[in-house]
């Protein structure tokens, strides 16, 4: 199930504007909760910004004399820490599924143009329970690669990017894998030699990002719903390959 054919970024993101063409307000509208979120953790990540910098003007302000070390942190607080942050990944996840599966039918009816409703199918079409616990799976999974060291986790983002797309084939075809951990192993199949190119693919909307961050999470509203159908066309093409290379193995 391994590709070994290079998927053009320049293609993908031509799929992507060519499916929004004339039709940006649908694109926004099934694209709402990952905007949503995405414009939260933008306004979250400058107010932290912020703190840390007015913090070490305190500490730069404040005499050493005063200086006092707070250990009141439990070992049970930082579970429910835990816990909480990968339940609040794995919701985030929930709704970029479902919006992910909104522009995977689109792209297959281009002439329909898909309805909100259409956008919360996750919540719908009776998928959801499984859904949950496959996107807390995932989100535990990379947290505990993350732990080992930054990249680790980076790379297993990457590894595991494509379970969302084995899913709803499943979905499609009215089947169901064994466990839930094997569409995660789909996802590591056939993106085995293709993390580095994914990456470059992200790597080309740095420049979105970084208007995104300036703008306070503004310009989000234009380049979210850009780039998951930008994820989406690619992961098309890579499926579209795997699937043709293991049929003709």
């Amino acid at each position: 199930m391994k590709s070994t054919e290079p998927i053009s970024i320049r293609e993908v993101k031509r799929e992507a504007r060519h499916l929004y063409h004339g039709h940006f307000k649908t694109a926004i509208k099934i694209n709402i909760a990952p905007i949503i979120f995405t414009i939260l953790n933008v306004i979250t990540l400058l107010m932290m910004m912020y703190a840390i910098i007015m913090s070490f003007r305190g500490l730069s302000q404040m005499p050493s004399s005063t200086a006092v070390t707070n250990d009141n942190d439990s070992a049970l607080q930082q579970v429910f820490s835990i816990v909480e942050s990968v339940l609040s990944d794995a919701i985030q996840l929930i709704f970029i599924w479902t919006a992910s599966w909104t522009l995977i039918e689109w792209y297959e009816n281009p002439k329909e143009l898909p309805t909100f409703k259409d956008a919360l199918q996750i919540f719908n079409r009776g998928n959801f329970l499984h859904t949950l616990l496959l996107t807390i799976v995932q989100s535990m999974l990379i947290f505990l690669w993350t732990l080992l060291f930054i990249v680790p986790g980076i790379v297993k983002l990457f590894s595991y990017s494509q379970t969302y797309f084995a899913y709803k084939i499943d979905i499609e075809n009215g089947t169901r894998q064994g466990q839930l951990t094997d569409y995660i192993k789909v996802s590591r199949r056939v993106m085995a030699g293709r993390k580095w190119e994914l990456f470059l693919l992200e790597l080309s909307f740095i420049g979105w990002h970084i208007i995104g961050i300036l703008t306070g999470g503004l310009a989000y509203i234009y380049i979210v719903p850009y780039l998951n159908a930008t994820r989406v066309s690619y992961s098309r093409h890579l499926f579209t390959l795997a699937m043709s290379e293991s049929v003709a193995v």
